[in-house]
């Protein structure tokens, strides 16, 4: 029979028993306690997961979709479902499709991946996307690929915008005439565009870091740093002020420029920005308008002397006409070798003389194209320097050289002519200015050779009429002989002369058949050649036919209207005395009744062309409707006659008349010779 145990043994082992249960409770319980915390830490990375803007992906070896996140479709439009078990590649865009899988085995060799490239949505949609995955190793070897997938399609898109807008205004910069340009805070250049290197003449390079004191003068860069400081203090723009730069050959360069502030990300100042315009041509252009208002301005005031020196030379040609015509008659009335002979053909001398002053003075006022008829150069020279010297200082000595020739004959425009040596004396005198100097021209007869003038276009062999105009001036630089015949080209300084004298010359000489040459060197004066093609023989036979002897007369009947009675009666005087029968009038009205009461007793007509009831072109289109056979001459003291002007005349004079002229244009309108808008003076 066995023996029971004792009771303290019992007791020992239920409270043994009673530990462990609480033990195993508290195990338990810590169990659930870790359960509850797991599927609490699963719970909150699954929302941290689902509730992602980026999308969580695992990848086999072999690229196929193992796990993707529950968010996928949020941005591919797919769902997990949709996915796994697919490769990845099937929805990228194929465009960046080649170079994928050699790039895929590059991360299973341990490479991390950090890519952007295209996706194609469930919708069609393309998506840029950001990759960035690593590979996952395990004790068996590579697990996988473990990766993040960002949707960047927005920033790419804001990306692609600022690009194309940056790359706009990049065009618009190098495009635009106007140079762009950035300074730091001291003037040195930290941006530009093309044009500002155009603009100065630098490359790029070269630029990039100049300071504006080195592309401008003292004077303007202080005018810079002064403008520049007004926008650095006040922060306000400055527009439309305008300097002057020096490009890197030496020229100068005008431009007008806009200037702002740069501030950097704290506010403070960091420089200058703005536009610079090249004006240098607008500048140019406002000059010459500046310059060609001022001969507007200069040709208006001498169209205004030349309308009161055509007045005076009206009058004074009518008291002239008298002055010779009485001193001619009376001539005719005294012996030769008398001591009243003498005078009396002084008289004649000096009346003619005045005459060919009158005809200076109407330059003034002349008007319509050049007249070229067989003139003598040598008086032109004669008078023209008459005039120059009252306008030359006593410190410039005037020297003329005249050399043989027979006569120095040429065919030419006299106003021309003389307006030439005048040009020429001037430009001489302003190369001499505050100087003693000389002045010489000289007259001579050349002949030229193919090899004399095979440097020149202008000329061919021949005779010709030599002008040479020389002074002891300054003379003229090298670099400038090729440019001093352009218009408005000038060494002087500003409002000092136009720039046209030597291109009026220029223009002169070629429309005469010239040629002219220039001789200078810098310190030893200039030496100016005009060439003018001597007249035919015939021509300066004609031009030397004394008006002394016998002169043509006849028995015709002559109707003769002035307004001026002592020319009236001096031309009846003179007329009566060659044989003609002259009925005289000093009024165009009293003349035309006189015509219509006997059409066919008058053989000629002479009419001044200024009456003031009817003109000398009214009278002789009235006399012509009513004979349009019967010669009419016409007679003004302006200079402005001529077949332009009164068309229904054969010939006009200018007064005083020549009455040896006069005698045979009358001869020869009689016998029937053509001479409609012949001039005899």
């Amino acid at each position: 029979m066995m023996k029971k145990p004792a009771c303290s043994e019992l007791e020992h082992r239920v409270r043994e028993l009673e530990k462990e249960n609480t033990r195993l409770r508290r195990v338990e319980q810590e169990l659930r306690s870790r359960e509850e915390a797991a599927r609490k830490t699963a719970e909150k990375y699954r929302q941290l997961v689902e509730n992602l803007h980026e999308i969580l992906y695992i990848l086999d070896p072999e690229a196929r979709i193992t796990y993707i996140s529950p968010n996928s479709d949020k941005i591919l439009g797919y769902k997990p479902d949709e996915m796994i078990g697919r490769k990845y590649t099937e929805f990228v865009h194929p465009d960046d499709l080649p170079g994928r899988d050699q790039q895929f085995q590059k991360f299973l060799s341990g490479e991390k991946l950090s890519e952007e490239y295209r996706f194609i949505s469930k919708y069609g949609q393309t998506l840029w996307c950001m990759i960035n995955a690593r590979p996952v190793f395990g004790k068996d070897g590579l697990e996988g690929l473990y990766g993040i997938l960002v949707d960047i399609t927005e920033r790419r898109q804001v990306e692609e915008a600022l690009r194309r807008s940056e790359e706009r205004y990049r065009t618009i910069l190098e495009t635009i005439e106007d140079g762009y340009f950035e300074v730091d805070i001291v003037g040195n250049f930290t941006f530009f565009n093309d044009s500002m290197c155009r603009m100065l003449g630098y490359t790029s390079d070269e630029l990039m870091g100049m300071n504006n004191r080195q592309y401008m003068d003292e004077e303007n860069a202080r005018r810079v740093y002064e403008t520049f400081n007004w926008v650095y203090r006040t922060g306000n723009p400055c527009k439309g002020f305008d300097w002057e730069l020096i490009r890197k050959d030496g020229s100068v360069c005008r431009i007008e420029n806009s200037v702002s502030l740069v501030r950097d990300e704290h506010g403070r100042p960091a420089g200058f920005k703005g536009i610079a315009r090249d004006v240098t041509e607008r500048e140019k252009a406002r000059l010459e308008k500046r310059e060609l208002e001022a001969q507007l301005r200069q040709a208006q005031k001498m169209e205004a002397i030349g309308t009161l020196a055509g007045g005076i030379a009206h009058d004074f040609n009518n008291i002239l006409s008298a002055v010779i015509g009485y001193a001619e008659l009376s001539l005719q009335e005294v012996e030769k070798d008398t001591l009243l002979h003498t005078n009396l053909s002084r008289v004649l001398t000096a009346g003619n003389r005045a005459r060919e002053l009158v005809k200076q003075i109407l330059t003034l006022s002349r008007r319509g194209d050049a007249e070229f008829t067989p003139v003598p150069v040598v008086p032109l020279v004669k008078e023209a320097l008459k005039m120059l010297r009252s306008t030359f200082p006593a410190s410039i000595e005037v020297r003329e050289a005249i050399l043989s020739g027979e006569q120095h004959i040429v065919v030419a425009d006299p106003t021309q002519i003389h307006q030439l040596i005048v040009n020429l004396a001037t430009n001489a005198k302003h190369a001499m200015d505050q100087e003693n100097g000389v002045l010489e021209i000289r007259v001579q007869p050349v002949t030229l050779d193919e090899y004399s003038c095979w440097d020149s276009s202008e000329l061919r062999p021949g005779d010709y009429v030599k002008i040479t105009v020389s002074d002891t001036g300054e003379g003229i630089a090298e670099s400038n002989l090729e440019k001093i015949f352009e218009p408005y080209f000038t060494t002087r300084e500003k409002g000092v002369g136009t720039g046209l004298g030597l291109s009026i010359v220029h223009g002169i000489v070629k429309g005469h058949k010239g040629g002219i040459s220039v001789d200078s060197q810098p310190g030893r004066g200039s030496s100016f050649h005009v060439y003018l093609p001597v007249a035919g023989r015939e021509c300066g036979d004609a031009l030397q036919e004394k008006t002394e002897g016998w002169l043509p007369g006849g028995k015709e009947r002559i109707l003769f209207v002035d307004d001026e009675q002592f020319i009236v009666e001096m031309q009846q005087k003179s007329l009566a005395s060659l044989g003609y029968a002259v009925t005289s009038k000093t009024s165009g009205t009293e003349a035309l009744e006189v015509f219509l009461e006997n059409p066919a007793g008058f053989d000629l007509v002479i009419t001044d062309m200024t009456m003031p009831d009817m003109n000398g072109k009214r009278l002789a289109s009235n006399i012509k409707k009513i004979r349009p056979d019967i010669p009419v001459i016409l007679c003004t003291g302006f200079g402005d006659g001529g077949p332009d002007k009164a068309e229904d005349t054969d010939c006009f004079f200018i007064k005083p008349v020549d009455r040896a002229k006069m005698a045979k244009a009358v001869r020869a309108l009689l016998d029937g010779e053509t001479a409609a808008g012949k001039n005899f003076n």
